[in-house]
């Protein structure tokens, strides 16, 4: 099953336009198989219907509606103003990266916007784990931003810099929009779709004409109260209808928003203007009722506006009821696909705005001419009672275009596009039924050099195997000497012994995998200072068979000498061993995994990367190769083997070096798959980042640090060292 992981901001039980875009995307995803995992704060109570408390998250996974596991973050609840919500989403966004990567690893992870910061912990997460990354942009950002103001000073543009640099590296930008999709396009992103906004039908009702006399109109607005809507028009209209006395116009303004206190102080005292809190399920409904026209207002002087649909567009158009709309651009042409809408002809930018010249963040600048045209219009649906008819056009195009539930298996369609995850991307040996392991064609493969007495140990413990008949053991030396050969003549009298005298680990085991005959059914990797518990074989075996899986990898405890520092203990000192037996999506290693022989002797026959065969990561890379070819993995938790840690591998420095040298792996690999020197240096600062981090708050909580708290932090050291050319080959003879 593909995994995805979802960051954003605000998710299940909130009530906000991404909630409920995203809770019904994930629905389809999981109907369409897709595992998901929502990394998200602990809801808001200013946008959680019951509006209980926030409370504190759970410290595990939450099921949420469709069956996804819902992953909390502590919420820092700040003034509902613009900077008191960035600095919130801040705060989270800083604490995402280390949950996310705590959670389990997805094939692909999706941040969304408009919450800015989240995409910076989208980022880490998926370039930290080797993932793609999606973004998911419901507006029109950096645009927006720089049209409302934010963008003076360093953090402004630090801020652009930041959101246009990530929508470039992202392997896929989702918009809401054709004309911002179109305008990311142009800006240099490779790789942009588009899946709109939209509404599930199912819990949208078909409303009923309110019969009214003729100078008398109800006008309705649901929706965010900020700088976005130049709702200070709609009040200054209503007043002067109110004022001039020829008709009745009442306005009702339901939402809450950074400007509604202004707005009621706009609105004064005057009687035809209602305010009410934001409100959720059959309340909404309620209101729509009241009304004769339902009223969408966006600012119309802000060039990203052109390609901005609201949210709520969608919804009232399913409705039925009349809509009176004060947009332009994508947003209108969406509204006259449906015979019941008027569309207010300020609609039509200034050609300084569409050449981009950065408009005031204030109040709309033609405020006056907007309220006007309003004025005027409310007062013709006013006269005339047949001017807001209900109709069922906007509800029949909503579904065939805005219907939720299809575009989430649009979304399901785009994203296992991008992961590869498709029957012709899949190897063959990958859909193929496994069946039991004969254990008559089962071998056993050790690379040994020069460590006789450690192989003569692991040797002892095979021989010892409770299993149903002892294994083919084929032992290859890497010592140009071979002196290995009399141990193993000694004590498995029947093994294969090959000579590999060229250097190196890859050619190695390379020469392991050449020496398989044909007809092998599987092979077993350990290392040659390893010991083998003696029901580790047959738990192997058995969890293959049970599981039909391609590879099944187990846990290898380390022990450590006497005077260890204390950070080489906990987690197996390098690999965590606490996995539970059954699907694992992380990479096998070569120092205990089983792996079915059709792999390495059918075609393509895959072979370790001799690239590496002194920098060491060749398994990983290798396995990698095998995973994305469709190969499935397993855990086994029974299947234990034990390594000795000599005295001179448990000290802080060599376990410094460890992690350095792991970065320099990462970074050859990352060569290898074509990424940049830039993405690559980028991905390394974030480690750096992150691990420091990671480092500082064990210490600060008083808690011992462990060579897994301080790998992020060394990895990212050495991707640097690799990318300025100062990289070891640690293996080199």
């Amino acid at each position: 099953m593909r995994r995805l992981q979802l960051l954003t901001h605000s998710y299940w039980p909130e009530s906000t336009p991404p909630q409920r875009r995203w809770q019904r995307l994930t629905a389809s995803l999981v109907e369409e198989g897709w595992d998901v995992d929502v990394v998200t704060p602990s809801p808001d109570p200013r946008l959680t219907p019951d509006r209980g408390p926030a409370g504190e998250p759970p410290r595990s996974a939450a099921s949420g509606p469709a069956g996804e596991r819902v992953l909390r973050l502590p919420r820092v609840l700040l003034p509902n103003s613009r900077m008191g919500r960035f600095a919130s989403d801040a705060v989270a966004s800083l604490l995402m990266a280390p949950r996310a990567l705590m959670a389990r690893r997805p094939d692909v992870v999706v941040a969304t916007v408009p919450a800015l910061p989240v995409i910076c912990a989208g980022w880490a997460a998926a370039r930290l784990r080797g993932v793609p990354l999606v973004v998911d942009m419901r507006d029109a950002w950096p645009e927006l931003a720089r049209e409302a103001g934010v963008r003076a000073g360093p953090a402004g543009r630090l801020m652009e810099a930041v959101v246009t640099g990530v929508q470039r590296d992202a392997d896929l930008v989702v918009t809401v929009t054709q004309g911002f999709a179109r305008r990311l396009a142009e800006r240099g992103v490779e790789r942009v779709a588009t899946v709109s906004n939209g509404v599930d039908l199912d819990g949208v009702p078909s409303l009923e004409h309110r019969e009214r006399e003729p100078g008398s109109l109800r006008v309705a607005y649901l929706g965010n109260h900020g700088e976005s809507q130049a709702l200070e028009s709609v009040i200054d209209a209503v007043r002067a209808v109110h004022a001039a006395g020829e008709v009745t116009v009442t306005l009702r303004l339901i939402g809450s928003g950074t400007q509604k206190p202004r707005l009621q102080e706009r609105a004064g005292d005057c009687p035809a203007i209602e305010f009410h809190d934001p409100c959720h399920g059959e309340a909404v409904w309620e209101h729509c009722r009241w009304a004769d026209t339902l009223l969408v207002s966006l600012r119309t002087d802000w060039a990203s506006f052109a390609w901005t649909v609201p949210s709520k567009t969608f919804e009232l158009l399913g409705l039925g009821k009349h809509i009176t709309a004060a947009v332009t651009g994508e947003a209108a042409e969406i509204l006259r696909q449906a015979d019941n809408v008027t569309v207010l002809d300020d609609a039509v930018l200034d050609d300084a705005v569409l050449d981009g010249a950065d408009a005031d963040a204030g109040s709309c600048p033609r405020t006056a001419d907007r309220a006007d045209r309003l004025a005027a219009t409310f007062t013709d649906l006013a006269r005339d009672p047949a001017s807001t008819p209900i109709s069922r056009s906007g509800r029949r195009w909503v579904a065939q275009h805005a219907d939720l539930p299809g575009l989430g298996r649009r979304y399901a369609g785009l994203l296992a596009d991008l992961v590869g995850d498709t029957a012709e991307t899949v190897d063959p040996r990958a859909r193929s039924a496994r069946g039991p392991i004969d254990w008559d064609r089962l071998w056993i493969c050790v690379c040994t050099y020069r460590r006789n007495d450690l192989l003569a140990e692991l040797l002892t413990s095979l021989q010892a195997q409770r299993a149903p008949q002892r294994p083919h053991l084929l032992v290859v030396d890497n010592d140009p000497d071979g002196g290995s050969e009399e141990t193993v003549r000694r004590l498995w009298p029947g093994a294969r012994w090959v000579h590999q005298p060229r250097p190196g680990i890859a050619a190695a085991r390379n020469a392991a995998l050449d020496a398989l005959p044909d007809d092998a059914d599987a092979v077993v990797f350990l290392d040659d200072d390893e010991r083998a518990h003696p029901d580790w074989l047959a738990a192997l075996v058995r969890t293959a068979d049970r599981s039909g899986a391609d590879t099944v990898s187990g846990p290898v405890r380390s022990v450590l000498p006497a005077g260890a520092p204390a950070e080489a203990a906990g987690e197996g000192f390098i690999r965590r061993i606490d996995f539970p037996t059954g699907p694992w999506r992380y990479r096998p290693a070569t120092n205990n995994v089983l792996v079915r022989a059709d792999w390495f002797t059918g075609e393509p026959a895959f072979r370790f990367d001799e690239d590496f065969n002194f920098s060491g990561g060749e398994d990983s890379e290798l396995f990698g190769r095998l995973q994305a070819a469709g190969a499935t993995s397993w855990w086994c938790a029974e299947a234990v083997v034990e390594e000795d840690v000599p005295a001179e591998r448990a000290t802080r420095e060599w376990m410094r070096a460890r992690g350095v040298r792991a970065g320099h792996v990462r970074a050859k690999k990352a060569v290898k798959a074509g990424k940049s020197a830039a993405r690559i240096t980028g991905e390394a600062v974030a480690r750096i980042g992150l691990g420091a981090g990671r480092v500082a708050l064990r210490r600060l909580r008083g808690q011992s640090v462990t060579y897994q708290d301080s790998l992020w932090l060394r990895e990212g050291v050495g991707m640097v060292q690799a990318v300025t050319g100062r990289a070891r080959e640690e293996y080199a003879r």
